[in-house]
């Protein structure tokens, strides 16, 4: 259920360190995340550099979608790929995260990547890649509420959305919650099973 008083706008630049700080805190405890960083003294460096990343190439490149206090937040990538061409993200990636990361960390990441490829459906689609709530404020609709906006696009252009997940329960939730099925499921080298899930446009 999405609640009527939950407002949700397009993130700007200056949201920057607050869209850093509540995806920190929001993965702390995924799968996926922590296999990628898993110290914990570390995490909050690899963090706010990983996060960072991903709100800069898709507050353009894509679609960041908040509530107004910053509490909830989804960040989309559209259909067709980063709106930024490939030698932008390649040169930020280099240079704002991979130089704050050890090399191991480096090959989980590129593991991982290889893993997401295998089952990202061919079609195009939506891709959520990021959705996080405040720990303090979960389940109280801000999820449901940001990611309306590019569901209700989708729908509109009769295409799907995807998603992967490492947490099991939240495999249930995407499906009851929001309506998606599993599309795929894989294992990264070394780390987490990983589930595709697929919402059919309505």
């Amino acid at each position: 259920m999405i609640s009527s008083d939950v407002a949700v706008r397009r993130a700007t630049t200056a949201d920057r360190a607050a869209v850093v700080s509540v995806l920190s805190r929001a993965f702390a405890g995924d799968r996926i995340i922590r296999h990628l960083f898993p110290d914990d003294v570390t995490y909050p460096d690899r963090a706010d550099a990983f996060f960072g990343y991903m709100f800069d190439i898709r507050i353009e490149g894509g679609e960041i979608y908040l509530t107004g206090d910053v509490a909830g937040v989804a960040l989309w990538e559209p259909p067709g790929g980063n709106r930024n061409d490939d030698a932008f993200l390649d040169e930020l990636w280099e240079r704002t995260v991979v130089s704050r990361l050890s090399a191991e960390e480096v090959k989980r990441y590129a593991a991982f990547g290889r893993s997401l490829d295998a089952i990202e459906p061919p079609q195009p689609h939506w891709y959520l890649g990021l959705l996080g709530t405040s720990p303090d404020r979960q389940r109280t609709g801000l999820a449901s509420a940001v990611v309306a906006p590019v569901f209700a696009l989708a729908d509109r252009d009769g295409l799907p959305v995807f998603l992967e997940t490492g947490m099991p329960g939240n495999v249930e939730i995407y499906r009851r919650r929001f309506g998606f099925d599993m599309s795929g499921e894989t294992d990264v080298h070394l780390g987490p099973h990983v589930w595709g899930m697929l919402r059919a446009p309505r």
